[in-house]
């Protein structure tokens, strides 16, 4: 007989919760029927050490955990980094905690690099509070990213203006990562409902995460509204609920901030056609502006040209719609393998990476490893598409 692995049933209860996974997907998962399953979270059977074992790597945990007297508890990977009512999240998908530990890696050798490559800080982190004028704002973030403000109305789609904008932050030392799983992993996926981005403030390595699950806008407005967070300094992850009224304070001040950024008010009053029906101005100017048509309502409403009335039916049947996408919206295949890699893992980072490795200053399988890739000789081919070899 088998020896016994004697586990703590509210450790293995904890962990299962932790990952999100149902008794019975973990029973398939494991070869054994849901009642066996059912009986070790109840403490009235134990898993034999081989089921305890495989039980850990499902459910993405150290082995070790699961003979804990109580569950462990886990503190952020990133110390500074709360939610947006500045408290610790209660309670966050093993996913989720593991793209945490991730990026907080990279961030910390990125920041490492930029100290020793002697790089002055980033002054524009950390360089407004609350007390200032939103437009004062928007303009250094305008002028230090240099976006023209006209830039919106240059650009034909949604695709090209976030790659644009992400290009334009990068140049001014801001890791823009973007990606809708963990790593290259395409069996984890990101959800949104968790978070849309997130983003750290340091004055030598800022970082903004976007989560590409979202729709292609509202990945838009969370850039704009995760630079307004580095302008004051405060790291956050971020839900970006684009219909639903913020409470929180910093979340209306960077909700502000970043609907001026990507809809002037001078823009917006240009744009208006009396010819048109309101709902059909709000439509045309937020796909001219690449935004969400929520933030258009707002606007329009803030501005007065649209009542309160109208505003909550308009409000209404856009947020039905955009449920339904979400519902709908499938994972990306990923395309080009390494314009992929370059979008996940931001174009500076992946030079720096890349640039150290060719240079004998970072072993070739740890620069496969910071980018997220199995064979360390991928390296090589990413230096020449990066233009660096």
């Amino acid at each position: 007989m088998a020896t016994q692995a004697l586990i703590t049933p509210s450790v293995l209860e904890w962990a299962r919760m932790r990952t999100e996974i149902s008794l019975d997907v973990l029973s398939q998962k494991l070869s054994v029927k849901d009642e066996k399953v059912q009986k070790w979270v109840a403490g009235e059977s134990k898993p034999t050490f081989k089921q305890a074992q495989k039980l850990a790597k499902i459910l993405q945990i150290p082995f070790g955990y699961l003979f804990l007297q109580e569950p462990p508890k886990e503190s952020l990977p990133i110390p500074d980094l709360r939610t947006l009512d500045d408290t610790a999240p209660s309670q966050i998908s093993a996913t989720f905690r593991e793209l945490l530990y991730e990026v907080d890696r990279k961030q910390q050798w990125y920041r490492e690099y930029v100290l020793e490559s002697g790089e002055d800080e980033k002054s524009f982190v950390g360089k407004y509070n609350f007390s200032i004028d939103i437009a004062t704002l928007v303009d250094d973030i305008r002028t230090t990213l240099q976006w023209d403000v006209n830039l919106a109305l240059s650009i034909k789609n949604k695709d090209d203006f976030i790659s644009i904008i992400t290009k334009k932050a990068e140049s001014s030392g801001i890791l823009v990562m973007r990606n809708s799983v963990l790593a290259n992993n395409t069996h984890k996926h990101l959800n949104v409902a968790e978070f849309r981005g997130f983003v750290i403030s340091d004055k030598y390595a800022p970082l903004i995460f976007i989560n590409t699950a979202d729709a292609k806008n509202a990945q838009i407005f969370t850039l704009a509204h995760e630079l307004a967070h580095l302008w004051l300094g405060e790291s956050g992850i971020s839900s970006v609920e684009l219909y639903k009224p913020e409470e929180k304070e910093i979340e209306k001040f960077c909700n502000k901030v970043a609907a001026e950024l990507l809809l002037p008010k001078k823009a917006f009053y240009n744009e208006w056609k009396q010819e048109f029906s309101k709902k059909q101005n709000c439509e045309v100017i937020a796909k001219k502006f690449h935004i969400s048509i929520f933030v258009v309502f707002r606007r329009a409403l803030d501005f007065g040209f649209i009542p309160q009335k109208l505003f909550k039916i308009l409000f209404n049947e856009a947020k039905k719609s955009f449920e339904e996408y979400e519902k709908n919206v499938k994972p990306s295949s990923g395309g080009d393998f390494f314009r992929t890699l370059k979008v996940r893992n931001s174009e500076i980072f992946s030079q720096a990476v890349v640039s150290s490795a060719l240079e004998g200053r970072l072993l070739y399988k740890d620069a496969a490893s910071l980018l997220g890739v199995k064979k360390a000789s991928v390296v090589n081919e990413y230096a020449h598409k990066l233009g660096i070899k």
